[in-house]
Order: C-alpha cells, then sequence, then structure tokens
C-alpha cells in the first residue's frame, strides 16, 4: 500500500528513519578524508536496510546520522549539495543559491497540504536554486536574488532550538516538513536540526528534486516521505522559466533512485503547457513509478510570470479537465 509505512510513523507504529540511524554504529570518524567517510556511510546504510522495520532501538554515538552531519559539513565547504555543483566553500562565499548561513521565514501547522499531511509542521527556509519567474512565494524563495537583506525576512536557524520546537509541534502533527524556498541547500542544518530531535515525527522532504546524487544517498535513511515538485517535461522550459539546465535527467534520475519508497509527486498544471510539461511529466511517472500525484491548479502569474505571455493568465476550465484527463490516461493515483 502506498504510504505505507509513513502512516505507521505518523502514528507511532513505527520509528522514524532518522531514529533509527541514531541506533546504527559507527567507528570513530575523526581524521578521515572523504572517500573513507563514504566507504563507512555504504557499510552502514546496508545495516541500516535491514532495520528499516524495527520497533525499538537504543540510541548510540557515533552514530549513522553524525557520519551523515560529517559528510554534510564536508560538502558545505566545497558544495555540490545541489547539481549547479558551484563546488564553494560556503563559510567563505556563496554560489549559485547565494546562501551562506541558513535562515528560516516562518514555521506553524500547516493545514492546507495533502489530506495524508495534515496537520504538518511545515519550515519554510529562506533560498533557492531555482530562479522560477513564476514563484508564488518568491519573496522567501528569491530573496537572495533580489538582493535583499534575508534578515529584515527570515530568521537565522539555531538547530537546538529549532529541534526543541520540532519536538513540541510533535504533541498535534503528523510530520515535520521541511519546504522553502528549497530545503537542498540548508541540508547540513536540517539534518543538524534532526540530530537533536528525539521524538518519533516523520521526516517530509519537500523539494524540487534538483539535488545531487550524494545528497541523494545523505537523504537515503533521513526521509520517511517525499513531496516532490515535478516542474516541466522538457529541458526547454526548464531554462527559460526557472534558469535551470539538465532538468529532466537530474530531477528523473532522482525520482528513481527513491521508487521504493513513500513519495507525492506534486504537479503545477500551467497554461499553454499542458503538451509540452503535464502530458510528458504523467507519463513518464506511468510507465516508471508507483505514486501518488497531486494534479494541482493554483497557478498564477505571479512575480516575473507577466513578463511571459504563455503564462501571463490562470488556467482554462478546459485546460484543467484535460489534466484530468492525462492523468486517467496514464493510470496515476490522483487520491490525495
Amino acid at each position: 500500500m502506498l504510504l505505507e509505512r509513513y502512516l505507521k510513523v505518523s502514528e507511532n507504529k513505527l520509528p522514524a528513519k532518522f531514529l533509527i540511524l541514531k541506533s546504527i554504529d559507527v567507528c570513530n570518524f575523526d581524521n578521515k578524508d572523504i572517500d573513507e567517510l563514504w566507504e563507512m556511510h555504504e557499510n552502514a546504510m546496508s545495516e541500516f536496510r535491514e532495520t528499516t522495520y524495527i520497533k525499538n532501538i537504543k540510541i548510540t554515538h557515533p552514530n549513522l546520522l553524525d557520519l551523515k552531519i560529517e559528510i554534510a559539513k564536508r560538502i558545505f565547504e566545497n558544495c555540490h549539495f545541489c547539481e549547479h555543483r558551484c563546488y564553494v566553500n560556503r563559510n567563505k562565499e556563496l554560489g549559485f543559491c547565494r546562501i551562506g548561513e541558513s535562515y528560516y521565514s516562518s514555521e506553524f501547522l500547516h493545514y492546507g497540504e495533502e489530506k495524508v499531511l495534515i496537520p504538518s509542521h511545515t519550515i519554510f527556509f529562506c533560498g533557492c536554486n531555482f530562479k522560477c519567474v513564476f514563484c508564488q512565494n518568491w519573496e522567501i524563495s528569491q530573496v537572495y536574488f533580489e538582493n535583499l537583506k534575508v534578515e529584515n525576512y527570515c530568521k537565522k536557524v539555531r538547530p537546538k532550538l529549532m529541534a526543541k520546537i520540532v519536538e513540541e509541534k510533535r504533541t498535534i502533527s503528523k510530520n515535520v516538513n521541511f519546504v522553502g524556498g528549497e530545503p537542498t541547500p540548508h541540508l547540513l542544518k536540517i539534518l543538524e536540526i534532526l540530530g537533536y530531535v528525539n521524538v518519533n515525527i516523520p521526516v517530509v522532504w519537500n523539494s524540487n528534486m534538483y539535488m545531487s546524487e550524494e545528497t541523494m544517498y545523505l537523504l537515503d535513511g533521513v526521509v520517511d516521505l517525499w513531496l516532490s515538485d515535478f516542474k516541466f517535461g522538457n529541458d526547454n522550459c526548464a531554462e527559460r522559466l526557472s534558469k535551470i539546465k539538465n532538468y529532466c535527467k537530474v530531477v528523473k534520475r532522482n525520482h528513481l533512485m527513491i521508487n521504493d519508497e513513500d513519495i507525492i509527486i506534486r504537479h503545477l498544471v500551467m497554461p499553454n503547457h499542458l503538451e509540452c510539461c503535464t502530458e510528458r511529466i504523467f507519463k513518464w511517472i506511468g510507465k516508471h513509478l508507483d505514486a501518488k500525484v497531486n494534479v494541482m491548479f493554483q497557478y498564477r502569474p505571479e512575480y516575473k510570470a507577466t513578463l511571459y505571455e504563455d503564462i501571463d493568465r490562470t488556467l482554462t476550465y478546459k485546460e484543467m479537465e484535460k489534466a484530468h484527463l492525462l492523468a486517467k490516461k496514464y493510470d496515476l493515483d490522483t487520491d490525495v
């Protein structure tokens, strides 16, 4: 059954994956180089895969989550969390996303998500690795690209404090939902937050899915439910509207890497993009994935969309009807 494990974690019938990571002992990794760390990670993940349905865990140190945090620190200093692969030391300089320290704009119990998620403790990180001209959340996601002072819009992420907030919200929330903007540039801080969280809560990764393979390996064993945003069915639309190269290759690869996991795919239907994007995406999902699909009709021309004639309007009824028919044509599970 789709989303079966996520639902069991949400109901406290199984432990969240990040808690299992904390139960897997690893050798001391001080003074190890990055290749040695990855080898240790691969070996420890083999043990993790044998224990994903255990019910009783005992936290140890150093553990597999500690190891993932150490690898993330190394990547932060030579950043390739996403496929821009800037390879900058973000302690000293900025890459494409222009994010150094992590900030968030808000965190609250969200009741507007998919029904299996609500109430969802949603944490909105500032900044993004996309430059979507139609972004409906642009004040948060594009704050760095617009050269605005992030301190005026957002709060600095303090992992120990955020972990306490996550634990307090868990009395009501079904999950903790890392979103933005885009969570990928903030992976190090997110792992550090989870390092301090000691309550059982499923982790939702709400992402544009433009992560590097290395980030996908780090997220393996952390994420209980993937909430992916599949935007474009071709690279031309992705580069023109989001300033992203090799979109389809990267996003398809990452979806295939999580094919045996719980996943909900969101697709925002845009005017004049039914053939070039919506149908191509639905056809590919129907052929390759077993996933829930949320067909979204909330598009409106925000941010810089009015400068692009093809997306400078809302959807017509005929376009919405066609999207529904395409989902049915490719036998997608849209019950979310």
